[in-house]
């Protein structure tokens, strides 16, 4: 083979290679592109997922938080979750905080001049930098259309007042106060039995239980007044006469130092029409022989 011959199959090999270059770049330059719009919409589809999920969990934890106060069974797992969920607002607070927003696109562009930075002195898994690059250009871009911004939150702020404004306006209907025996006819033998604790103290709430500091309260309802064998009782209730009647008991719960002037029980009374109207509910109930229907006819 002469020196013409050799240099004649140089050039093209050269060309070859060149053209294979070239279709190469540009297959890859097709698949770059298609990948980027790939990851443009799957990070678009990301951020509003997790918005969605923000304002799920958000309106979650605040009905959770409105069970939660009045819930005896189960608080313990209801503050497990509430907790949880307030963890889980926190890590998503760039979804709806501009300041957490940008601290959060502040770590998107440190996290694309690191992988940049890599990618100029990488031999090995170039491709895989390439990828992350416009990956994280993607994320940014997408995160750009959607981060909140001072203005906007501060618009959203005065939108916020405006309407507790107008709400503060309306004038509010005040739910008519139901008198004792509308009370009594919805009456709970359990709130009473929590009303009760207050009167352990002095009085037995059991059959056949022992007088202490006050007389035993069983069987109180219509019992006749200050006849509780072996308790000795005050003049100022002694004098009264009379039967505990429902009406008799409404008021002595009222304020016992009104009903019966010096007598010797020291409790001041409850003060709300509902807990007294609980309460006599729940003495009914400590009898031989309650009175039908908390006595209403």
């Amino acid at each position: 083979m002469n020196l013409n011959q050799i240099i004649k199959v140089i050039f093209a090999g050269i060309f070859t290679f060149l053209v294979i270059g070239s279709l190469s770049s540009i297959s890859n330059s097709i698949f770059l592109e298609k990948v980027i719009d790939s990851l443009s919409t799957v990070s678009t589809a990301k951020f509003n997922k997790l918005r969605e999920d923000f304002f799920n969990t958000q309106s979650s934890l605040d009905e959770n938080k409105k069970i939660l106060t009045h819930t005896v069974v189960g608080r313990k797992e209801l503050l497990e979750l509430i907790n949880e969920q307030e963890v889980k607002l926190n890590e998503l607070s760039y979804l709806t905080s501009a300041d957490a927003a940008s601290e959060y696109l502040q770590k998107l562009n440190n996290d694309l001049k690191l992988t940049k930075e890599a990618l100029s002195h990488s031999v090995m898994g170039r491709e895989e930098l390439k990828r992350k690059i416009e990956q994280t250009k993607s994320e940014i871009s997408s995160f750009m259309q959607i981060m909140p911004s001072s203005e906007n939150l501060s618009m959203a702020k005065v939108n916020e007042e405006e309407t507790k404004l107008s709400v503060e306006k309306v004038v509010v209907v005040e739910k008519p106060k139901l008198t004792f025996e509308e009370e009594l006819a919805l009456a709970s033998v359990e709130a009473g039995l929590k009303l009760s604790k207050k009167c352990t103290a002095c009085h037995s709430l059991k059959s056949g239980g022992p007088n202490g500091v006050g007389p035993t309260l069983w069987n109180i309802v219509n019992a006749p007044k200050a006849s509780i064998e072996g308790y000795s009782y005050s003049n100022g209730l002694s004098s009264i006469g009379g039967s505990w009647t429902i009406q008799d008991l409404n008021m002595w719960l009222k304020s016992p130092k009104k009903y019966a002037p010096g007598n010797k029980m020291s409790f001041a009374g409850l003060r709300k029409t509902k807990d007294r109207a609980n309460m006599i509910a729940f003495l009914n109930s400590i009898s031989d022989e309650p009175v039908p229907n908390n006595g209403l006819n």
